[in-house]
């Protein structure tokens, strides 16, 4: 039936399974983790070697605190992409969540080595300094995912991660809000 119609079944999985991963990057960013977990389960269904699919599982895990989980979805990742930068982004972010930070900035440097043009490594190494109150590493880092992803800005501008530094000149330079 598809064939007749002039879709392509595999074509219609692949653009519903991101339809679902832009639900669930919305749902994370608004901080429903439940719902993003669930968005992004049903887009690995769909597509289950799409591994921004599964960062956002391994991340939604992380923020509901099942880091065990979280870390065997960054496995996934590497079985899909070995040497991926979204594995170890997920890793790293997992690392962070659960004190581990010398693993968390080792993982957040090789998603950069192994992704130097992917803006969300850079985006979550900046949230990580920023939590670690280091405004230098932190500037650098969303200078970059900024200079990557220009829309990254306004994500920043209300990012509780980056509430200690909100109204210093630099953060307001780099999101080129003044």
């Amino acid at each position: 039936m598809a064939a007749e119609s002039g879709f392509d079944e595999d074509k219609l999985r692949k653009i519903r399974a991101q339809t679902l991963i832009t639900f669930g990057k919305d749902f994370l960013r608004s901080g429903r983790y439940r719902n993003a977990l669930r968005a992004f389960g049903d887009a690995i269904e769909l597509d289950p070697g799409d591994v921004r699919a599964l960062l956002g599982r391994s991340l939604a895990l992380t923020r509901l605190g099942r880091y065990d989980e979280a870390l065997q979805a960054a496995d996934v990742i590497f079985e899909q992409e070995a040497d991926s930068p979204h594995g170890y982004n997920a890793q790293a972010v997992c690392y962070h969540a659960t004190g581990l930070e010398a693993e968390a900035e080792e993982a957040f440097r090789k998603s950069i080595l192994f992704g130097p043009d992917v803006a969300g490594n850079y985006y979550n190494f900046a949230c990580y300094w920023a939590s670690l109150g280091n405004a230098g590493q932190c500037r650098e880092f969303l200078k970059r995912a900024i200079e990557l992803e220009p829309r990254l800005n306004v994500l920043a501008a209300t990012d509780v991660d980056f509430s200690r530094f909100r109204m210093e000149e630099w953060f307001l330079d780099v999101i080129a809000f003044k």
